[in-house]
């Protein structure tokens, strides 16, 4: 009776520790995975906010200061 006594309280002190530490665990985990991402977020809002449209400065055709143009003489209508 001694030893089976023993067990259960082995068990029973095992199963407290492993559902305290998985949710002790799960707790910190989640606070810092959510300020991680709270963390990414703000550098991406950051780095949007200063980037540059490439579009904006850049020349609709960029053959025009070469000196084969592939579009200088385009045949727009085929039928004329």
């Amino acid at each position: 009776m001694k030893n089976t006594m023993k067990w259960v309280w082995l068990v029973v002190a095992l199963v407290v520790g492993l559902g305290g530490g998985y949710w002790m665990g799960n707790v910190k985990g989640v606070a810092k995975e959510k300020a991680a991402a709270e963390a990414k977020r703000k550098t991406a809002e950051q780095e949007a906010a200063t980037a540059v449209n490439p579009f904006e400065q850049a020349t609709v055709n960029p053959f025009e200061k070469s000196p084969t143009n592939p579009f200088d003489n385009v045949k727009v209508n085929p039928f004329e």
